[in-house]
């Protein structure tokens, strides 16, 4: 089974992104980690080819720096890694983004499944892969905390609000997963040399073509952005005894009208 995973590279630290003046972000000071759910799309994708046979491909998209996610994914089973880089790309939204995974897709060709976490860490939206699914004209099922594989079908349970549900879904389709549908595996020693090793391809807007990108191409538009005022230091509850901490506990939720 083919199958292709789309990942993000996140901020590490997101107090140290900055807003710049045209409402995008620096990210230059947070540091950089794989998306912590996209570690388990990729951790399924692993799971499915070990038991099915088949390879996986991670694809990311962003500035040069995204290698150094398609490193761990290689360090923790994956076959091959593409980056999509280009500066014209800069400043996407969830659904200009989307576009350029989605021509990526068609520019590789021939996936029996894509898998993606549910949501960014650092956007949130959980709208890429379902719009890269409709671009793709391709069925499928967001929100999976528990999937089985078969050769052209997958069995995804999604929770609810009145409980579980289950639905098969015939491949090829785009699913999205939650962070309980697994244990992401830790890369050996081994495997992280041969991940340093490891080449990896690299598209631009010359081989996808996609028209109008970017920040210009996105349809959300940022009118004005603040960050959120300073959290209050909280109130430590002191005593010599527990049973003095608790009576201090009492006096001070009286005195906030919590009691």
């Amino acid at each position: 089974m083919k199958i292709l995973v789309l990942v993000k590279q996140v901020p590490a630290d997101l107090g140290a992104v900055k807003l710049n003046e045209d409402h995008t972000l620096d990210r230059t000071a947070a540091g950089v980690q794989l998306n912590p759910v996209d570690k388990n799309a990729l951790e399924a994708a692993v799971q499915i080819t070990e038991q099915l046979g088949g390879e996986v491909t991670v694809l990311t998209l962003g500035p040069a720096t995204v290698k150094a996610v398609l490193k761990e994914a290689v360090s923790v089973g994956a076959h091959r890694g593409v980056a999509i880089t280009d500066d014209v790309f800069a400043g996407s939204d969830a659904w200009a983004t989307a576009r350029v995974l989605a021509a990526a897709a068609r520019h590789l060709g021939g996936f029996d499944l894509v898998l993606a976490g549910k949501q960014s860490f650092d956007g949130g939206t959980g709208e890429v892969p379902p719009m890269v699914a409709e671009l793709l004209d391709l069925p499928q099922v967001t929100g999976v905390t528990a999937l089985t594989a078969a050769a052209d079908s997958l069995v995804c349970t999604q929770v609810q609000d009145g409980g579980q549900a289950q639905v098969q879904v015939t491949l090829p389709a785009v699913v999205t997963v939650d962070e309980y549908v697994n244990t992401p595996r830790y890369p050996s020693v081994k495997s992280k040399l041969a991940a340093n090793k490891a080449a990896f391809d690299v598209l631009t807007n010359a081989e996808l073509g996609v028209p109008e990108v970017g920040l210009a191409a996105s349809g959300t538009t940022i009118l004005s952005a603040t960050r959120p005022p300073a959290r209050q230091p909280g109130v430590r509850i002191e005593g010599d005894t527990p049973a003095q901490v608790a009576e201090n506990l009492v006096a001070a939720l009286v005195a906030a009208h919590v009691l």
